[in-house]
This record gives structure tokens, C-alpha cells and sequence, in this order.
């Protein structure tokens, strides 16, 4: 086959999605995956099968055609989103399937509200709560008064919170990771005990990714969440086995690249460029140092610098010649399948198949 490729070993993948099932059931904590990580049809079937609640994605173009691919559960679309021609996308697809729509801004909420009447629809709301990241979300300590007035906007049925702590990627040992997740717990939890104490309902508490919900779980923090929605979990990568809660065990997909030229006694290139492994280093503020992805078999190889088709790695011995194919753990799994036009599928390194990812069924 010719490289590169990405490649899924189908038994760590089907291992890791039971994994985290019945890790997050034995806890009473449902599990709605990102699975803007895979973009896949079938693992999206995969993982519902084995007891997800719905899924989560980015955006709208995600859900429409995830849905138009026959999945057929609740999308949580985590991203904010804003216009006429969305809303009007939302509308279309609220008709087809159950949307939660996820937002931290009252005014924006009214907005769609009023749309949402005029339209004859009602919209399920989801608060994002901020927890510390500093992306998107309502601070959690005026959580509650946000949701108050969520909750009178006609248009709107107020569904809960969702909060996503991303700042533990940077978080620089596993204490202050476990600070970072138990943090987020607790702030949700304390908001929603707060909504619920003003006799309103908030069916839905949602948290995590997948290192807050590996450590979350294996400290038994989930009290208080409903749901989990880890999405790199089906794949890991190298990132994830830096923060220590996978192992190269864990490690469902690779790259699979060529050796097509060699610069020096000890430099070579690769046919896997930005548009194959993309420019992601080893996790938030890493030194180049680290490397674009992780070589098997070659512990001392090094992918230093991609170029858009090209990368240049080195193993200080000048063993890796050219013809010679190498399987690379990427640093962060999630962006690969989306600049993947098929990920092929396997075990024992053979090839049995090949899924393609969604497409986008709208220009924008």
C-alpha cells in the first residue's frame, strides 16, 4: 500500500471504547463522545453500541452529516455558533434529530430564542461554564445567574451545563492535573446543586476530555456529572501517554510513512508532512525538541521539522535509509482522520478495510 497512510489497529480501538463504557456505567455517568476525533461512521456505531448517550461534535456541518450517514442519537454541538443561515441549519436539523445547542452568552440566547418563536421551534440549551480554561463558558461563580435568565428566554427549554477543562493539558505533573479535574467537578456540581435549589430543573451536568475523564474516573470524582464526553480516548496518542493516562498499549492509530530520500549520514526525509501528521508538538508549549509524533521501533528517531508533503527525522546512526517504512504515534490523534481522505483498518498490522471519513454536506 502505497504512504502515507494512517492506519487503526481495530482491536485496541474496540478495547479502548468498551474501556471507557464500562468504566463511566460502573459509576452511573453516561458517556457522549467527541467525535470530531474520528469522524467516522462506523466508530460513532461503535461507540453508541456500547451504551453512549449521544455524541458530541464541533459544529453543525459534523452533526448534519453524521446524521445523513444513518446515525441516528442526540448531538451536543460544544461550539458556539452565530447568524442567520446557522440558526436557520439548526432549525432544519432540530426537525431530524435531537440538537443540544451549547452557549454562554444570555444575549446571544435571547437572540436565538426569539428566532427559535418566530420559527414555531423550541431549542434545547445548553450553559457552557467555565471552570478555568478561559475559552468559552459563563465564570462558574455567575453560572447560576446566567442560567436564571437562560431559563425565562421563551424559545429555549434549559437542558444543564457543560464545561470543558482543557487547561489540564498544561498542567505540568499528574497532582496538578488531578487539581485541574477536581476543580471542574466541583465548580459544576456546586452550580448546578445552585439551579436545582431554585426549584429549576438541570437534567444534564457534562464535563471533561479524555485525561479528565481517565483521571476523573480512576479517582471516583464523578459524583455530582451525568455525563462524560472524552473523544481522543478511542485513538490516544503520544500527547495522552505524556500526561500519563495511556500507554503505547493504548495506542489505536498510526502513520505510516516512507523513508523517500537521505540528507546526510544521519537525516533523512519522510513523506509525511504537515498535511499527514499536522504541526502539533508534544502538548501545550513543548520544545521542538519533542518531535512531530513518536517512531516505533526507532526509540531514538526524531521527526524535528514537517515541511507541507515532507518531514526530516534523524536517529543519530544513519539507519533510517531510504525505501525503509516507519508507523508513527502522532502527537495529537485527533486532527489526523480530518486530513485523511480514508483510514485504513486492521490488526496485526494487516490491512482489512478502509473507512472515510464524513464529509461535509454544506459549503460552509
Amino acid at each position: 500500500m502505497p504512504t502515507p497512510l494512517v492506519y487503526v489497529d481495530r482491536n485496541v480501538l474496540s478495547r479502548n471504547i468498551q474501556s471507557m463504557s464500562r468504566a463511566a456505567s460502573a459509576q452511573g455517568v453516561g458517556i457522549r463522545p467527541h467525535a470530531k476525533t474520528h469522524k467516522i461512521a462506523e466508530i460513532a456505531r461503535m461507540q453508541l453500541a456500547a451504551g453512549a448517550v449521544g455524541l458530541t461534535v464541533a459544529k453543525l456541518s459534523e452533526a448534519e452529516a453524521f446524521n445523513a450517514a444513518g446515525i441516528e442519537t442526540s448531538y451536543m454541538i460544544a461550539q458556539p455558533f452565530v447568524g442567520e443561515p446557522k440558526t436557520d441549519w439548526l432549525f432544519d436539523l432540530a426537525q431530524k434529530t435531537e440538537v443540544l445547542v451549547c452557549g454562554d452568552d444570555v444575549e446571544a440566547a435571547r437572540i436565538l430564542g426569539t428566532a427559535a418563536v418566530e420559527r414555531g421551534v423550541v431549542v434545547d440549551f445548553i450553559l457552557i461554564i467555565d471552570t478555568g480554561y478561559g475559552r468559552f463558558g459563563v465564570d462558574w461563580q455567575a453560572g447560576t445567574a446566567a442560567a436564571e435568565e437562560i431559563l425565562g428566554i421563551p424559545g429555549l427549554t434549559f437542558r444543564g451545563i457543560r464545561s470543558h477543562a482543557g487547561h489540564v493539558y498544561s498542567a505540568g505533573n499528574a497532582s496538578e492535573r488531578g487539581q485541574v479535574v477536581r476543580d471542574e467537578i466541583d465548580r459544576v456540581r456546586s452550580v448546578a446543586e445552585a439551579i436545582r435549589s431554585g426549584g429549576n430543573a438541570c437534567e444534564i451536568v457534562s464535563v471533561g476530555s479524555t485525561p479528565a475523564a481517565h483521571i476523573l474516573l480512576a479517582n471516583h470524582w464523578a459524583d455530582g456529572a451525568t455525563e462524560i464526553r472524552p473523544g481522543n480516548y478511542v485513538f490516544h496518542d503520544k500527547m495522552q501517554m505524556r500526561m500519563e493516562v495511556a500507554t503505547m498499549d493504548d495506542c489505536a492509530l498510526r502513520v505510516i510513512t516512507s523513508v523517500i530520500a537521505v540528507r546526510s549520514a544521519t537525516e533523512s526525509v519522510i513523506d509525511a508532512g504537515l498535511k499527514t501528521l499536522t504541526g502539533t508538538l508534544d502538548g501545550f508549549g513543548s520544545p521542538v525538541a519533542a518531535g512531530y509524533g513518536m517512531v516505533l521501533g526507532h526509540p531514538a528517531a526524531r521527526i524535528f521539522r514537517l515541511t507541507e508533503e515532507c518531514g526530516m527525522v534523524t536517529d543519530g546512526k544513519g539507519t533510517l535509509r531510504r525505501g525503509v517504512r516507519l508507523a508513527v504515534v502522532p502527537n495529537h490523534a485527533c486532527e489526523i482522520p480530518n486530513l485523511a481522505d480514508v483510514v485504513f483498518y486492521g490488526s496485526n498490522d494487516e490491512i482489512e478495510g478502509y473507512w472515510v471519513p464524513i464529509a461535509r454536506s454544506r459549503v460552509w
